[in-house]
Parts: structure tokens; sequence; C-alpha cells
């Protein structure tokens, strides 16, 4: 009997053991960091019931994600990947448990819930480089778009579980608990990493350059690469100006429709699941055609979502909108993201993954802070619906200026060597 070819199977993926259990491993850890991002938003706005503050909080987990990916991009093409995430996982869970002990002794403030945020995101700013480049040796090429759209669906499908959760306890248990559970979350990507056989850890060649010169060839091949830099820059743009919402949803729980924790969690929630969807949905597709225009018409109709979502009446239908948005959201990036891994060299890939992880991850903080400021300009809590609105629509925008560089297009896989 035949092997079933992957290209012809639904899930291919998970059909490959390495894949498979980081991803239930990723999974069970990015349940808890919803878990730990639900806390801190909701103990942020507690303190200081501003948004220009919850804007703060984005800025304080943007600045690492921005400044020190390109480094990280270059660290994971020289060195043992494997052993990259162990360090980054590990000070991960540190990191949470600190901030567990501080809230139960009753030490938590501000400030060290924006340190804490800083350094989370300077260890991702090295671990999401290392985990992006490990997909194509984690899965045939053939695979490759399906496990990129799972690989989405650790994290924003995650927020089906991890922020409801939260919700149910942050009244009961509190925050501590909740920074606690992220701590112990973590170890389920530790031991993945611990069973997984035979994987590729480094970039094909060797590289005798120093950091500094491996991080500016990275940066080059970027920008020179026309089609890499087109889609970093239409990634990075939409993170700026449509993805950046999130951080304003407790004031949209809490002030605008009166949900309280839970409406939070439930919110984020409800974003996760659609997440989970077009992640799956993408995944289940054996093949897609005219992939450029899908990109191009889901960031459409996710920016209208999230227009809508702004001037919505009642808690309810904004859980619907942001359901749809993030379905809609998640086949945009997915299939960036799969461009971009098409057409990168495999010796830049991790410095390339990091220039993407910097729009996917960094921007959308940066422009947390951005949205906030307009909201208190607005009027503060009362001025987040219109804040969200003109990102919305800034993004809408950018989508449309890229449409005819997009519509047509169509990557094919490139064989591997």
């Amino acid at each position: 009997m035949k092997p079933v070819r992957s290209e012809t199977t639904r899930f291919g993926a998970l059909k490959h053991r390495n894949f498979t259990i980081l991803w239930i491993g990723l999974i069970v850890s990015n349940t808890g960091t919803w878990m730990q991002n639900v806390a801190t938003g909701w103990l942020v706005l507690q303190i200081t019931d501003s948004p220009l503050w919850l804007g703060l909080l984005g800025l304080s987990f943007a600045v690492p994600m921005i400044i020190l990916p390109l480094v990280g991009g270059a660290v994971v093409d020289r060195i043992n990947r494997i052993k990259l995430l162990y360090f980054t996982q590990t000070g991960a869970m540190l990191t949470a448990l600190v901030l567990a002990i501080l809230t139960w002794s009753g030490h938590i403030n501000l400030p060290s819930i924006l340190i804490a945020s800083f350094i989370s995101s300077a260890l991702l700013a090295f671990d999401n480089p290392a985990r992006q480049a490990l997909l194509p040796d984690l899965v045939p090429h053939s695979d490759l778009l399906n496990a990129i759209s799972l690989n989405s669906a650790t994290y924003t499908g995650a927020a089906l579980i991890g922020p409801g959760i939260a919700g149910a306890l942050l009244g009961t248990l509190g925050a501590g608990m909740l920074f606690f559970l992220n701590a112990v979350s973590y170890l389920s990507v530790i031991l993945a990493l611990f069973f997984m056989k035979g994987v590729k850890t480094h970039g094909s060649g060797t590289i005798h350059d120093s950091i500094g010169r491996s991080m500016l060839a990275g940066l080059r091949y970027s920008i020179h690469n026309r089609l890499i830099l087109i889609l970093l820059s239409l990634s990075g743009l939409s993170a700026i100006f449509g993805r950046s919402y999130q951080n304003l949803l407790p004031i949209f729980s809490r002030d605008i429709w009166h949900g309280g924790p839970e409406g939070y969690g439930i919110l984020l929630s409800a974003s996760g699941a659609g997440a989970l969807v077009g992640a799956f949905g993408l995944a289940y597709v054996r093949k897609i055609s005219h992939k450029g225009a899908i990109m191009i018409v889901s960031g459409i109709i996710f920016s209208a979502i999230i227009i809508l979502f702004a001037i919505s009446p009642s808690f309810w239908m904004g859980t619907v909108l942001l359901f749809l948005g993030g379905v809609a959201i998640t086949v945009f990036g997915t299939i960036i993201s799969t461009f971009i891994q098409i057409e990168v060299a495999d010796e830049l890939r991790g410095r390339v993954m990091s220039l993407y992880s910097i729009t996917l991850i960094g921007l959308p903080s940066l422009g947390a802070l951005a949205i906030g400021s307009i909201a208190e300009y607005l009027g503060g809590i009362q001025g987040a619906p219109r804040a969200v609105l003109i990102g919305a629509m800034m993004m809408a925008l950018v989508v449309v200026i890229f449409t005819p560089r997009f519509w047509n297009y169509d990557a094919q896989a490139k064989p591997r060597l």
C-alpha cells in the first residue's frame, strides 16, 4: 500500500511527530500566556483608569520586539535553535513566576508589571524567530502552508480557552494564580523540545560573519528582495493600524458595555475562536489557489469588521464581530507568512522571519500606544471606540493600496534542496 502523499492529506502537518508534539505544547503554553495577558491588562486598567497606560503597557512589550528580533534572527541562524528555545522558555517561565510571587505578597505595582512585560518581550524576540525558522525543518515543503496555519492557531487559537478561563478565575482566585498557571504552562513546550528527535537545529551553510554583519546581511536581503519588502510592509502597516485594538478591549468590556473581567475574557475568547476557525479552515483545504486575492479580500473584510465593532451598540454584537475578525485576520496573516517562507533563502530564514516577528508582534503593541494616545486625546475612556474606528479605516486604506500588487499573485512552492 502506497503512503498518502502529504499534499493530498488534510492536516498533513500533524502527521509529522516533531511538529505535532511542539504544536500541542505551544497550545498549552499560549493558553497560559493569554491568561496572563488578561490579568496584566485588567490590573493596569484598575490601577490607572487610563487608556494611555494601557498603551504604555503595549509600548513596554513593543520596544524589545522592535529592536531585538533582528539580533535574535542573526543568533537563530548560527546557534542550536532547540537549545535557544530551552533558554527562552525557561526565562519566560521564571518571569511569570516572579509576577505571581509579587502579587501574592502584595508587592505588585505598575513598574513591576511593565518590567515583566519588557522582559517577556525580549525573550520572545529570540524565541519567535527560532520557532518560525524551525517550521520548514519539521514538515515537508508541501505541508508548509498547513503547518503555518496550524502554528498560528497555537497563539490566536489559544485565546479561545485562555481568556475565558482567566475571566472566570480573575475575580475569585486573583491575578497571582493566573501568573502562576502561566509559569506552569511553559513546561509543556520544554517537555516537547526534550522529546523531539532528528531535527536540524541550524541554518544551512556556515556563517563566518559577526552578529552585526549577519544582521545587516538579513536586512539588506529583505530590502533588496522586493517581494519580501512589500510583504513585510503590508504586515507591519496592517499591524499598527488594524491589530492594535486589543489593548483597549478592557475599556470596551468594563466601561462601554459593562461586562467586567468576565466580559473581557469573552471578547478575547471570541477573537481566538475565530482565529482557530481560520487556522483550521486553511489547514483543512488541500490546495488553495489565488492566494494573493484571498489575502487582500480577508484584509479588507477584517478592516470592515473592526469598523463595525467600534460602532457596535452591544456587547454580544461586538463579540460576534470579533469572532469573524479572528477568522479574517488569521487567513490574512497566514498567507503573508507563507509567501515569505517560500521566498526566503534557508540560510537567511531566521533573520527574515525575525523581521516578520516585528510586524506580527512588536508593531501591534507599538500601535497600541498610538491608539491609546488617540483615545486619551478624544476623551479618555469614551474616546476608545473612535480611536479603534480610525485605526481600522487606516488599515483598509493600506490593504487597498497593496491590492494591484497581489490580486493575481500566487506563490509557487520551491523545491527543497
